[in-house]
């Protein structure tokens, strides 16, 4: 898979994802929000900022007690993708990035790598040479958040391959009652759950200075 591809392939399965937790039920999206996830990626909207938005409409409508009518549509975080977007456009401007918050985040990845790999669980001995490779990267004195990112991919990809059986069976089984529309998006987000139940159950740190 392209690099190109596999940037709008996560894309699209962090939002799904991010907005069918925040959500629940029903675990797929419709075509008009795939439709609305592709506008927002043709408008140049990050990700990161893309999912600030999501999460700021679920916390004001959680904010409002007198608020019961279900969340359905994507089109729904629309509104607050879209101001994050103008607030992002405006922080971009003439703002230099801040070295010390950007090492600060570098030192917290390093030390969650490290004490990953100092506490290897044998089941994930698979993944011990792409973070014996990240923690070099990040040792280096000049990185790039490139090189992260590919090595972010690379360990969602062993994750998804060497996922155990009952793992898969568990997941498998909160779709087993979606039919054909969406399917390609919901094997998406099958994967990226599947990826996510991985990471928190045995505390795989993230190496994306995104998630920091």
């Amino acid at each position: 898979m392209e690099k190109k591809q596999r940037a709008r392939s996560r894309y699209f399965q962090e939002i799904a994802h991010q907005f069918l937790k925040s959500r629940g039920a029903p675990f797929f999206l419709s075509s008009k929000d795939l439709d609305l996830i592709t506008a927002w990626e043709k408008m140049g909207i990050p990700l990161r900022v893309a999912l600030e938005g999501v999460d700021r409409a679920f916390e004001s409508y959680r904010a409002k007690p007198t608020a019961r009518r279900k969340v359905l549509s994507l089109a729904f975080c629309n509104n607050q993708v879209l101001k994050a977007f103008e607030q992002y456009k405006e922080r971009k401007v003439g703002a230099p990035k801040k070295r010390n918050e950007r090492d600060k985040k570098r030192t917290r990845i390093k030390n969650e790598v490290q004490r990953f790999l100092n506490d290897l669980p044998p089941a994930l001995s698979y993944l011990n040479d792409l973070y014996a490779q990240a923690l070099m990267v990040l040792s280096r004195k000049k990185i790039t958040e490139e090189e992260l990112e590919r090595l972010e991919e690379e360990i969602e990809e062993l994750l998804f391959k060497n996922c155990p059986q009952e793992e898969q069976e568990r997941v498998r089984k909160e779709f087993s009652d979606k039919s054909s529309p969406g399917e390609e998006e919901l094997i998406s987000v099958y994967r990226t759950k599947l990826v996510k139940s991985l990471r928190e159950m045995y505390k795989i740190p993230y190496i994306s200075f995104f998630y920091y």
